[in-house]
């Protein structure tokens, strides 16, 4: 006698492994390549069925039935145990960027296999919305889609839910712009002039004079400048960070492969590293002089003995500035001109600076991307690229004697 087969309250037939609760919802069991049972729900049996398709699909393919079931935060977690082997100040950024972008937010508690494009792009709005760059949401993804992208590689899920998703992140354009040579020029002179700000006179001019980054500036030891050779050997970068244990300062490797190098010792390079050491044995600063994971000698250091904080730098720059502007003014008002104002200046627009002076002068772009320590060479033909309106004008004027 044939088996009856089982059917719904509504007299359909059910396939193996489905079945209809007493409360009329559908329920489907399987068992995975390990043999360990699952079980799925559904209020109606269409919907069931094409949730059984692709779980036979997940099967076929190699994909994980239940792995996905992991929250977004949990997956982190595991992410993060994969990068034991990065710098520490790279582990601290990641679990700052997390809590900033995804901990909280809509789909931190989600789980993986339920994560979808939309929830990506509604992220992403979210995070505008809240006021946060462009620039700093693209920081963002980068981290959140590497996330996903272990748990496709894990068979966990079957797409990048982050896919497509940066071309939706709109970045304004960086208003980052390097100091004419007039401007620059200005800014030099006043605090050489200054009563109050000669004494930061020799490290801003060694900035403008090398291009170096702010890390590697006040990580720059005395026995890493080779006067005999003018060579400055780029070793470690200094940073303050918290590691677990409070703000401090801690040594570690330039940003990147490409950081590790030589940098030519300029004239004006070399008269500010005088200046400076003239400077350190008037005030007795090495003689307050304290270690940062015991080690000593650093090029520029403050009264306290300690490397310059780098938003101590900025402020310090911020003040210079506004200082400047407040004396043009008073002198153009009286001398019935218009004022010569310095724009915003930081140590990146110091970098910047130092980088556009060499590329006006005519530095070839390779040698140029060693000297500033730049991983990939776009950036360094962006300089280049980036023609300002004095220079353009300056080559008009040469066109006009030709003429």
């Amino acid at each position: 006698m044939a088996r009856k087969k089982r059917t719904d309250s509504r007299g359909r037939v059910l396939k193996v492994g489905e079945s209809q609760n007493k409360d009329g919802r559908y329920c489907y069991r399987w068992s995975d390549a390990l043999g360990k049972r699952s079980t799925i729900y559904a209020l109606d049996l269409a919907e069931l069925r094409a949730k059984e398709k692709q779980i036979q699909r997940d099967i076929e393919d190699g994909i994980s039935t239940k792995g996905g079931d992991i929250t977004l935060n949990q997956l982190f977690e595991i992410y993060m145990e994969t990068k034991s082997n990065i710098r520490k100040s790279t582990y601290v950024n990641y679990r700052n960027y997390w809590n900033v972008s995804v901990k909280n937010s809509i789909i931190g508690e989600m789980k993986v296999n339920q994560i979808k494009q939309i929830h990506i792009k509604r992220l992403y709005a979210d995070l505008k919305q809240r006021g946060i760059e462009g620039s700093s949401i693209q920081t963002y993804h980068v981290l959140i889609s590497s996330v996903f992208q272990l748990a496709v590689d894990s068979d966990l899920i079957r797409k990048n839910p982050c896919r497509n998703c940066r071309k939706e992140i709109k970045v304004n354009p960086s208003n980052k712009k390097a100091l004419t040579v007039n401007e620059q020029q200005n800014f030099l002179d006043f605090v050489k002039n200054s009563n109050v700000y000669k004494i930061y006179y020799p490290i801003l001019n060694f900035a403008l004079s090398t291009g170096l980054r702010i890390g590697e500036i006040i990580g720059l030891r005395l026995d890493e400048i080779d006067m005999k050779e003018n060579v400055i050997h780029i070793r470690r970068q200094l940073i303050y960070k918290d590691f677990g244990d409070g703000y401090k300062f801690h040594i570690e490797p330039p940003k990147s492969q490409s950081g590790n190098r030589d940098v030519p010792l300029t004239s004006a390079a070399r008269e500010s590293l005088i200046e400076q050491k003239k400077l350190d044995l008037i005030l007795a600063r090495r003689a307050r002089e304290q270690a940062v994971d015991g080690v000593k000698g650093f090029v520029f250091i403050n009264s306290r003995g300690m490397p310059i904080l780098p938003f101590n730098f900025n402020n310090m720059l911020k003040n210079i500035t506004r200082a400047y502007n407040k004396q043009e003014s008073q002198a153009a008002a009286k001398e019935h001109r218009e004022p010569e104002l310095l724009p915003h200046i930081s140590a990146h627009i110091l970098r910047h600076t130092a980088c556009t002076r060499m590329a006006e002068a005519g530095i070839d772009p390779k040698v140029l991307q060693v000297i500033m320590g730049h991983a990939d060479i776009g950036i360094t033909m962006n300089i280049y690229n980036h023609t300002d309106s004095e220079r353009i004008q300056g080559e008009m004027k040469k066109l006009e004697n030709i003429m």
